[in-house]
C-alpha cells in the first residue's frame, strides 16, 4: 500500500464517507456481548420488533434487534434498509422510540432516563442503529467500526 492510498483512506474515512456493506447481525452481536447491560437482551425477529418500533411504512430488508425485560431502556436496533431514503425514516421512528421510552420511563423507573437521553442513533447510508445503555461513548466507538 501506497502512503497516497493510506492517506487518501484515512481522508476518505475522516470525512464520513459512507463504509461497504455490513453483517447486521455482527455489528448486533458484537454491541450486545461487548457492553455490560443491567438487564438481560433477548434477541427478538423484525415482525415483532416492528409493532412497537412502528417500521410498517420502512422497507427493512435485515435487522438485528434485542430488547430488555422491560425493566430497563436497554435496547439495540440495527437495520439495513432498501434504500437510504427507508434508513431516513427508520432514523425518525428510532428518535421517536427513544422518546416515547423518556416518556414511559418517567415516572416508571427514572434512573433509565440517563440511558435514553444519552441514546446512540446513528444511520449512514442504507443503515440506521439504536443503542440504548450505560456506556453510549463505548456502542458509538463499536457502531463506529462498522459505519
Amino acid at each position: 500500500m501506497t502512503i497516497v492510498t493510506v492517506v487518501t483512506a484515512f481522508v476518505l474515512g475522516a470525512c464520513g464517507g459512507k463504509k461497504a456493506d455490513f453483517d447486521v447481525d455482527a455489528l448486533g452481536s458484537e454491541l450486545n456481548e461487548q457492553i455490560t447491560y443491567a438487564d438481560t437482551l433477548m434477541p427478538l425477529d423484525l415482525d415483532t420488533a416492528g409493532m412497537f418500533l412502528n417500521l410498517s411504512e420502512i422497507n427493512v430488508t435485515k435487522a438485528a434487534i434485542y430488547e430488555g425485560s422491560g425493566g430497563t431502556a436497554e435496547e439495540i436496533v440495527v437495520l439495513e434498509c432498501a434504500t437510504e431514503d427507508d434508513a431516513k425514516k427508520a432514523e425518525e421512528v428510532l428518535k421517536t422510540r427513544v422518546s416515547e421510552q423518556i416518556e414511559s420511563f418517567t415516572d416508571y423507573v427514572p434512573g433509565e432516563l440517563t440511558k435514553l437521553n444519552a441514546a446512540v442513533i446513528k444511520v449512514n447510508g442504507k443503515y440506521a442503529v439504536l443503542s440504548v445503555s450505560d456506556t453510549p461513548d463505548e456502542a458509538g466507538k463499536i457502531i463506529g467500526k462498522y459505519m
